[in-house]
């Protein structure tokens, strides 16, 4: 039997990328504001970079959903921040 474990893998994947970046939007913002947004939309492009440059499809796909997870935390974290201004 040939088990195929790339589902597995992104699902996992993707669970990890979004519960970190949740962790790291909250911390971030916290100490620096909205400053960390650029940075992360600037790593999101080098990941998919990496995703499109890749030749395995498996690690394609981890930079993939790594890169939009990147690129949604720094959207995240102007969010987060009117969520603090809102609740003040």
């Amino acid at each position: 039997m040939n088990l195929q474990w790339a589902g597995v893998v992104l699902a996992l994947v993707t669970f990890v990328t979004i519960g970190l970046g949740h962790v790291m939007v909250r911390r971030f913002h916290a100490q620096w504001g909205t400053r960390p947004a650029i940075p992360f939309f600037a790593l999101s492009v080098v990941v998919l970079a990496a995703a499109f440059a890749s030749a395995s499809d498996l690690l394609s796909a981890v930079f993939g959903i790594t890169a939009i997870t990147l690129f949604w935390d720094g959207v995240e974290i102007f969010r987060q921040e009117k969520r603090m201004r809102h609740s003040k």
